[in-house]
């Protein structure tokens, strides 16, 4: 015998809104990426930390270790650098697996990193991570140029100052190797508003760099130096970048011919946070 049963109004209507609340919880939002794998290939997923960093003294991690192979396994990781600022001169640390750590940003701007997956198969699959240079130092002044062989210095003069004295940094006072050595600017015993040259490259084509973190008032000069003597002494053209508070404000290539020549660039006037090119 068969037994008719029947079910409340109420109770179909609510299993009816029960139902169709869980399958709008289960739909994707429009603005979620629908990552479609072909079947054979791998995914790559790769991403860079810390991000941004200082340049040129922080250093970053590129992470691939989170790319996988839904049939089968990842047998090989490659990582290149595939752009970088201007006048950098920094190459990717050489490393076999997943994960790429020590690198160096020489330069302030991004920094774009391509992985490359291959599985068991032989096939491959792409991503790309940017890393952000940003500088901290409220004053930043880097330079390069274009010809190796020829040895370029940088010079900041402090407000007042005059080339090859303790007012004026560049490479034969104003690195420091760990024995308190370096110049005193502004306030006394203070560090914060003395410069430092944190790169001083002779035979490539730089970078170098001079920042301070928390200049004094006044009107600071940029000066960039054919140091004689080098290999290559024809033109050369020398770029030079000025950040203030972590904002390039000016920048400018100039050819530069003839050993020994000092070649003024431009002033940074700090109490109004301009740059005016001489």
């Amino acid at each position: 015998m068969r037994i008719a049963t029947s079910i409340p109004f109420f109770l179909l209507l609510a299993a009816t809104a029960c139902t169709e609340y869980d399958l709008l919880l289960d739909e994707p939002d429009a603005d979620d990426p629908i990552e479609v794998v072909e079947p054979g290939f791998p995914v790559a997923v790769c991403s860079v930390s810390p991000n941004p960093v200082m340049p040129p003294t922080d250093t970053a991690t590129w992470d691939g270790s989170g790319s996988y192979d839904p049939e089968g396994e990842i047998v090989s990781y490659i990582w290149e650098l595939v752009s970088s600022p201007q006048g950098s001169a920094v190459v990717m640390p050489y490393a076999t697996g997943a994960v790429v750590s020590g690198f160096m940003p020489d330069l302030a701007g991004d920094y774009t990193a391509r992985l490359t997956v291959r599985n068991d198969g032989g096939n491959e699959n792409t991503c790309e991570a940017t890393l952000a240079a940003t500088p901290s130092q409220d004053m930043w002044v880097e330079m390069y140029w274009e010809f190796s062989g020829d040895d370029m210095d940088l010079h900041l003069l402090a407000p007042g100052g005059y080339l090859r004295s303790d007012q004026d940094c560049y490479y034969a006072n104003c690195v420091d190797w760990g024995f308190g050595w370096g110049l005193d600017w502004g306030q006394s015993g203070y560090d914060g508003d003395n410069p430092a040259l944190d790169l001083d490259d002779i035979p490539g084509t730089g970078p170098e760099n001079i920042n301070i973190d928390d200049p004094v008032s006044g009107v600071y000069t940029v000066i960039v130096h054919d140091y004689p003597g080098s290999v290559y002494d024809g033109a050369n053209n020398v770029t030079v970048n000025i950040y203030l508070g972590g904002v390039l404000k000016w920048s400018d290539t100039r050819s530069i011919s003839g050993e020994d020549s000092d070649n003024y660039y431009a002033t940074i006037d700090w109490s109004t946070g301009t740059v005016q090119g001489l």
